[in-house]
């Protein structure tokens, strides 16, 4: 089994092997940026005024990690799941200069043909 968070709606198995602990986030210095998922809903929260709930945040970036936008970097030691974020910008930016651009060529081409 590899070092992957759970999927949202599976259990957790006695049997399987827990994921790595994780140092602190707030312990690094190599300015990758690390939190946890109740870092991050606190500062959605102070950037936008809108609490999202931690549970859905999770589910959110459990999918976003399966689509490699962010890296899952195991467990606090108060069993938190912490994320790195660091490409996630770049990442998501990609994506979504991918998609414009294809739906704009295919709208020129829907009007030069």
């Amino acid at each position: 089994m590899t070092d992957q968070p759970p999927s949202p709606s599976s259990p957790a198995w006695p049997s399987a092997p827990r994921p790595r602990q994780t140092e602190s986030p707030d312990s690094r210095s190599d300015g990758r940026a690390i939190v946890t998922t109740a870092q991050l809903a606190a500062s959605l929260e102070n950037a936008v005024g809108y609490r999202i709930e931690e549970g859905r945040l999770d589910e959110l970036l459990l999918e976003l990690e399966r689509q490699n936008y962010v890296e899952w970097a195991g467990i606090s030691r108060t069993g938190d799941y912490v994320w790195d974020l660091t490409d996630a910008p770049d990442r998501i930016a990609a994506a979504v200069a991918t998609a414009v651009g294809s739906r704009f060529r295919a709208w020129l081409e829907s009007r030069c043909g």
